[in-house]
């Protein structure tokens, strides 16, 4: 059967929100062909057992179920297309009931220079999807590798988390690689496709650990109380025109391989992971733009979101376990307007409370007491429909880390050179998507135009990266 968090995102499908699409850019040593390509696919459809599934209902109740359709839905795109493709597979549909709950696109890249080095230790790589198409992370390794492309993939956000896709780009890269050598390739599964029950186990522990403990059912119960009676920060800052067309936009930044280095070293001297580091530069970003609309306090009590991997609480070798495992911790940082004269110490009061969370199980102690909650929404349809209706944070976050591992470097004749990836967005403000690749810190921001304007989105971003390089300047 399928989880509740599960059918959430099969009910947010329907609607055209919470789609994922990963971009990844591609060098190669000869020129791709359509076949190779298409191949490659097919291969990976029938090596990674999450790519087959689709929906099926029985009994009124909605299951997963092995695809009959092997077909695999995969198009080459004219490169006039390229910045539309990223928001066409964020709203793209899927057919649940026959599959498959994927898809992939291919763009030639033939512009010149895509790999030339750049001398800004921030790059603003676009503004939507209406620019230039990001471009290949610099490598004077890649000469021997003159043929550019853009690989899409896009995923039904039931069957994959980014532990997933990620691993799936690496894959991707991998087949593709054997398929232009000739290489015989076997029947062996890439990963296996597991279901929540494990962390279902946990969660139903935490739940009757609820149930002994008056004192923790009134913290939890305060806790989602001053949530639900929580203002959106952003609301304050973009008043929404009447008649909006709201959309998913994107925005997205890189930092080069010295700056990464100077953030990652700043961050270990200060004993901070990178993301307690970020998220304590999106409070003072907020703080900041707050400042200027006038909205003048003492101190700010930010509501934050942060994804994690569930596969953390289980037990064994998680590495080949496919499917979405994920869940979130909820913040309320308490950021005082002098932020940026005491942003190291702020930042490791976030990292202290972000480990907190993580080793209690926080993320599950969520899920149980979601279980318990007397005015939880009846059906899924309710929470897809009611954007109004959900507890928003001020922000949320996913972080995957250094990359560079999962997504492999591809082979002899293919090399990967970036990646990113991005989720439909209509409905909560904001979402900072980082990880690292290859020695570089890269950045999106998917936001809703129901919460933001395209002025406050690029303001956002601009005061993140600029105290960013304001609080590493003294390191070497």
């Amino acid at each position: 059967e399928a989880s509740k968090v599960e059918k959430i995102f099969e009910e947010c499908h329907k609607r055209g929100i919470l789609l994922i699409a990963y971009h990844v850019s591609l060098s190669t040593r000869v020129p791709l062909q359509e076949d190779q390509v298409r191949l490659a696919l097919k291969h990976l459809y029938r090596k990674v057992p999450c790519l087959r599934v689709c929906f099926g209902e029985r009994e009124g109740t909605l299951w997963f179920r092995e695809a009959t359709n092997n077909n695999v839905d995969f198009k080459v795109l004219p490169e006039t297309e390229v910045n539309e493709v990223m928001a066409c597979l964020k709203s793209y549909q899927y057919n649940s009931d026959t599959g498959p709950l994927w898809c992939a696109r291919l763009v030639a890249d033939t512009s010149s220079g895509q790999c030339e080095q750049t001398t800004s230790m921030v790059d603003n790589i676009s503004t939507g999807h209406s620019g230039q198409a990001s471009p290949h992370i610099p490598d004077d390794n890649l000469v021997s590798f003159p043929h550019s492309y853009h690989l899409f993939l896009g995923f039904h956000h039931s069957i994959v988390d980014g532990f997933s896709a990620m691993k799936i780009c690496g894959f991707t890269a991998t087949l593709l690689n054997d398929v232009i050598t000739g290489k015989p390739i076997n029947d062996d599964q890439l990963g296996e496709f597991v279901s929540r029950e494990e962390t279902m186990e946990l969660v139903l522990a935490k739940k009757a650990l609820i149930e002994a403990d008056p004192l923790l059912m009134k913290k939890l119960t305060d806790e989602a109380n001053l949530r639900k009676d929580k203002e959106l920060f952003f609301s304050r800052i973009y008043q929404i025109p009447e008649g909006i067309e709201v959309k998913s936009l994107t925005l997205e930044r890189q930092l080069d391989t010295t700056t990464t280095r100077k953030f990652l070293n700043k961050c270990r001297a200060e004993k901070v992971t990178i993301h307690s580091a970020f998220t304590a530069l999106a409070d003072a970003a907020l703080v900041e733009l707050l400042a200027e609309k006038g909205v003048v306090q003492d101190t700010y009590n930010i509501f934050n979101c942060h994804s994690i991997n569930l596969r953390r609480y289980w037990k064994g070798d998680v590495s080949k376990s496919l499917g979405c495992h994920v869940s979130v911790i909820f913040m309320n940082t308490h950021t005082p307007r002098n932020i940026n004269e005491i942003f190291w110490d702020f930042a490791r009061s976030v990292h202290q409370e972000l480990q907190s969370k993580l080793k209690s199980g926080s993320a599950l102690e969520e899920e149980a007491f979601d279980l318990l909650k007397s005015d939880s929404m009846d059906t899924f349809e309710a929470i897809a429909d009611s954007p109004s209706g959900l507890v928003l944070p001020d922000y949320n976050t996913t972080n995957m880390g250094d990359v560079t591992a999962l997504v492999t470097e591809g082979g002899d004749h293919i090399r990967v050179t970036r990646v990113m990836r991005s989720i439909s967005n209509t409905v909560l403000a904001c979402t900072h998507v980082l990880h690292t690749f290859r020695g570089r810190f890269l950045y999106l921001l998917d936001y809703s135009t129901r919460h933001l304007s395209t002025e406050t989105a690029e303001s956002f971003c601009n005061k993140i990266f600029d105290n960013l390089l304001n609080v590493i300047q003294d390191c070497i």
